[in-house]
């Protein structure tokens, strides 16, 4: 059972909770039963000081003599083992005992409690004890007269060193521990069956869970098949009710988009598939037109229908591309790839078009050592992308720099320009199929908005991600990164 579970997390405060009422529970009927046990004892012996007095001529009439009064407290002590006699002055101050001089840790004792006993304070009340330091004892008193002026106290310690030793030794036997066994195996049977009754409040819940993860792993294609339990809750039965009807509500929706989805594949494979023949020969057509006639006139309109049908063709060409990635029906032919050589290649094909357009083309580090694992037709056609996309966002003066850098058995290939950058909210959408960025200084011809998208489906077959950096006026870096030939 985990402590992050809904039953770990009402079981732990629960024992933590039991644990406490049982210490607290006891502790409480400990100190109640000391309490009335002590009021039991002293109001038992309220008057036991006072017949000490009744029965000693001498303290009768107010005469205090050691020597007369030692040897009573001492047979009143073998008679009482408990008790514990002494006399004092009005002060405190201990004037006759019993007990050898060497036990008494304290001669005068605070006359307040025993003023508070003859007045008739609340019991237990509890004075001084004359042999320890801070030991507090039930006790009783009474005053010692003589011509009707007080001149001391007959003091009786109830409960005295003998009575303290023989408890202690019978504590282990005491009722307090049948007593906190009692509570200890109470609280134990409670804590169990309110686990038991919680668990079977959980398991419902927890299989309901196990149901939602499985439908979600298995791809949002399973409808699960547990009940709950005949004994659950309404809003349980409610829950798994709703559950279910939201599950078999996502599996048809998700169903009908993945077969709209399919549909939508093969209607634009079939149109690009079926363009392709008319396009091929209306270049054809074009093309041989403007061989055999290249001054006749109109032919500018002829060279400008040649141009809309090459950038048609290539939007033919990338709708087709993008569909076999989305249909996840491409393969990889991976293999050691030098890609500085392959970076240089890319760039020789737009060297042209770079220098009508007054823009620097460069690859670093030109180090044929540099190897990737990768398609490599797949790999250049990333690259050409990337690189067309950034001739797109540069203008007279700009560069693109094609940078490589082998780290950690990774080599990470970065493709820099220097040109307008992206607004900050269209970064996330550039690898949208079909989204064109609004700063693009080549204008929208010729660009389909699906050259980005390509070169994501392309990299993700690599197992590798592509990240964009860009600062407008400033100018965009497009990053990532393959294994190298040392990680195989």
């Amino acid at each position: 059972m985990s402590h992050r579970s809904l039953l770990g997390q009402i079981t732990f405060p629960l024992i933590i909770l039991f644990v406490t009422m049982t210490a607290g529970l006891f502790f409480i009927y400990c100190a109640i039963t000391d309490t009335n046990s002590a009021r039991v004892e002293q109001t038992l012996h309220k008057n036991l000081a006072q017949q000490i007095i009744h029965y000693s001529e001498d303290l009768q009439q107010g005469e205090i003599s050691r020597t007369a009064l030692k040897p009573a407290f001492h047979s009143l002590m073998l008679l009482g083992p408990s008790y514990e006699i002494y006399i004092t002055d009005n002060q405190g101050k201990l004037l006759v005992y019993a007990a050898e001089p060497s036990k008494i840790k304290r001669n005068t004792i605070n006359i307040k409690p025993l003023d508070n006993y003859i007045k008739g304070a609340n019991y237990p009340i509890y004075a001084d004890n004359p042999r320890s330091l801070d030991q507090q004892k039930l006790f009783s008193t009474a005053p010692i007269f003589k011509d009707h002026q007080q001149i001391g106290y007959v003091f009786v310690i109830l409960g005295g060193d003998k009575y303290d030793s023989i408890v202690k030794n019978l504590a282990f036997d005491s009722d307090m521990y049948k007593i906190l066994a009692a509570l200890i195996i109470f609280f134990a049977l409670a804590f169990a069956l309110m686990v038991f009754i919680f668990a079977r409040l959980v398991r419902p819940i927890s299989r309901l869970d196990q149901d939602m993860t499985n439908f979600v792993k298995n791809d949002f294609t399973t409808v699960s098949t547990s009940t709950p339990h005949q004994y659950a809750a309404n809003e349980i039965i409610n829950l798994h009710d709703n559950f279910s009807s939201l599950e078999s509500k996502i599996h048809k929706q998700l169903t009908q988009i993945k077969s709209t989805e399919q549909l939508r594949r093969e209607m634009l494979s079939h149109i690009s598939h079926d363009l392709k023949t008319p396009l091929a020969s209306l270049k054809g057509y074009l093309e041989t037109w403007l061989i055999q006639y290249p001054e006749a006139a109109g032919s500018d309109f002829i060279q400008v229908a040649q141009k809309n049908a090459n950038q048609l063709q290539r939007l033919v060409e990338q709708i087709i591309e993008l569909a076999q990635l989305d249909s996840n029906t491409v393969s990889l032919y991976q293999e050691p790839v030098a890609v500085a050589e392959l970076a240089q290649d890319v760039l020789s094909k737009f060297q042209l078009q770079a220098q009508q357009k007054d823009i620097t083309l460069s690859v670093e580090p030109k180090d044929p050592s540099l190897q990737a694992i990768a398609d490599i037709a797949k790999l250049e056609r990333v690259l050409t992308n990337l690189v067309d996309n950034a001739l797109r966002h540069c203008q007279s003066g700009d560069s693109i720099k094609i940078h490589l850098q082998p780290k950690d058995n990774q080599l990470i290939i970065s493709i820099a320009d220097s040109g307008v950058g992206i607004p900050k909210e269209d970064v996330e959408h550039i690898f949208d199929a079909h989204f064109r960025a609004k700063n693009t200084v080549n204008g929208q011809q010729g660009n389909s908005g699906l050259g980005l998208a390509i070169v994501a489906k392309l990299l993700s077959l690599h197992h590798a991600q592509i990240s964009v950096s860009s600062v407008l006026t400033q100018g965009t870096t497009f990053s990532f990164s393959l294994p190298t030939s040392a990680s195989i």
